[in-house]
């Protein structure tokens, strides 16, 4: 079986080839040329240097394919709607556009459930629920467009929602909180402790395989997770007891602090080249709301089965810091 894998260089791309490179017949896209060649040459898969927006290069790349998994996206709390819709929207557009042209028979697309946000409470939340009218973010507006696009195509779709993504290779969550801490101290814009999710990358990257692999109706879709919902703060305390970082936590009173942030974005969208603020309101509510996905759907129709925990995962994690930063 052939897999084309869009986004290979990022942290679920990259996991995705280590993985699996030994089972499967790898091709795989990005646009960090030295980090490309250099996966190719350990992993003996085929590597495409190109951009979504180079509609010739994507349907050489999905030539005799058997599965397209498309990571590729612009995942980030700020930026423009042109940037993220170009990103998100247009280049999944080009990539189903290949794709169809090239016959290809599944297609895996990795969105995301910042689709559900609303900055309130929300547990257990299953795939069938009604998305928002106005989505939290540009990413999460775009993605909920890319989903459609999807839904549309002629292709066998399937599309994983997976929570709060981190491991080896992670440049979003984790580095963030980490480049934070001032002084040994991290002040975070809540006071309280919300339950949440997340998910190891390797259990992405086995969901992704399972859901490119497994006979399951076109146009489903799963939230992915590691199916144990955790304590934000319970889980931030053990990254830096294993980092060896003692650091104390302080809450800040986000119901005074968010009417701030958000005139703070207001401000950053007028000043020249929109330089991301310190906050958005978006990150300042993950840290305050409780958010956490119903897995059941891909458990029963998938086979899904997390097998790196949180705990493990965290682990993982700061070993492999500790060795990059060497």
């Amino acid at each position: 079986m052939k897999l084309l894998i869009t986004g290979g260089t990022g942290m679920l791309g990259q996991a995705l080839l280590r993985r699996y490179h030994d089972r499967f017949e790898i091709a795989f896209t990005g646009r960090n040329r030295a980090l490309g060649h250099a996966l190719a040459s350990e992993t003996s898969a085929q590597f495409f240097p190109l951009e979504l927006t180079d509609k010739s290069a994507l349907e050489q790349a999905c030539h005799t394919v058997d599965a397209v998994i498309h990571c590729a996206a612009l995942s980030s709390p700020w930026g423009s709607f042109t940037a993220f819709n170009q990103a998100n929207v247009q280049g999944t557009d080009n990539l189903l556009a290949a794709a169809e042209r090239q016959q290809v028979p599944r297609f895996v697309h990795i969105s995301t459930p910042s689709l559900y946000f609303q900055f309130r409470d929300a547990l257990d939340i299953h795939e069938s629920q009604t998305l928002p009218k106005r989505f939290c973010n540009h990413y999460a507006a775009t993605k909920a467009i890319a989903e459609q696009a999807v839904k549309r195509s002629s292709l066998h779709s399937v599309i994983l929602r997976p929570r709060g993504i981190f491991g080896p290779h992670d440049n979003a969550i984790l580095p963030r909180i980490i480049a934070a801490v001032r002084n040994g101290n991290l002040w975070l814009p809540s006071g309280r402790n919300p339950r949440v999710d997340l998910t190891y990358v390797d259990n992405v990257a086995d969901a992704a395989i399972l859901a490119a692999t497994r006979e399951v109706a076109s146009e489903s879709i799963y939230n992915i997770s590691n199916g144990e919902p955790v304590q934000l703060l319970d889980v931030l305390s053990r990254l830096f007891e294993q980092l060896g970082e003692p650091t104390r936590i302080r809450p800040l009173p986000y119901p005074l602090l968010a009417p701030v942030i958000s005139a703070a974005e207001k401000l950053h969208h007028y000043w020249p080249g929109q330089p991301e603020p310190t906050l958005t309101r978006y990150s300042a509510a993950l840290f305050h709301f409780h958010q956490t996905l119903n897995i059941d759907r891909a458990r029963h129709e998938l086979g899904y089965q997390p097998t790196v925990s949180i705990d493990e995962g965290i682990q993982r994690y700061v070993h492999w810091r500790q060795r990059s930063l060497v």
